[in-house]
């Protein structure tokens, strides 16, 4: 199986490089066609059984982490480097960029506000950030702007509409009610006693 994925490429290959006096048209490779021809090999039986041999092959697989954990220290090294820094945070303002990394990030990120928030020493900087005057008062301001008022609405359509925040509401509804009729039995004991 695996020989004859290897001889469909090398057949393909060697169509593609042989000279243009060899072949019957004198202009260069149609790179659509090879591309074509080797996308039908890979997705014959055959072509998947040889691929399935070939990942299940100790060298490819020993191949296969070298080249991800070389890619993993290439990647730290360039976050830790000064130089390369500037350069990421210049592809980051990209807006499509950010919009890809914050989605391939967002579990991460959810996580680590998880659990920052249970952090005592985040959740008092976090205290005192708000309780700053300054803060308030760009919070007040934000707030009184059209923009921040029309996009409210929205947002709150589109929280009324989650699931989890329903049954959150739903629950401080029951507990409201409870307590309006644990009120009311305690004034109606009052005033039948008095």
């Amino acid at each position: 199986m695996r020989n004859i994925l290897l001889a469909a490429m090398i057949f393909v290959l060697t169509a593609a490089c042989s000279s243009p006096a060899q072949r019957p048209e004198s202009r260069g490779p149609d790179y659509q066609q090879v591309k074509e021809i080797v996308v039908d090999v890979l997705q014959t039986n055959e072509g998947k059984r040889a691929i399935k041999e070939m990942m299940k092959d100790p060298e490819f697989k020993r191949e296969v982490v070298i080249a991800t954990q070389d890619m993993e220290k290439a990647i730290a090294k360039a976050l830790q480097d000064p130089k390369s820094q500037k350069g990421l945070e210049n592809v980051l303002k990209k807006r499509e960029v950010a919009k890809n990394f914050a989605e391939v990030t967002r579990k991460e990120q959810k996580q680590l506000m998880k659990q920052l928030m249970k952090d005592p020493e985040y959740q008092k900087l976090l205290l005192d950030v708000m309780r700053d005057p300054e803060f308030e008062d760009n919070l007040l301001h934000l707030m009184k702007s059209r923009k921040y008022r029309q996009e409210m609405p929205k947002i709150m359509e589109e929280a009324l509409e989650t699931p989890s925040f329903q049954k959150k509401m739903e629950k401080l509804l029951e507990d409201a009610v409870k307590k309006a009729d644990q009120k009311k039995k305690k004034d109606g004991s009052k005033g039948s006693s008095g």
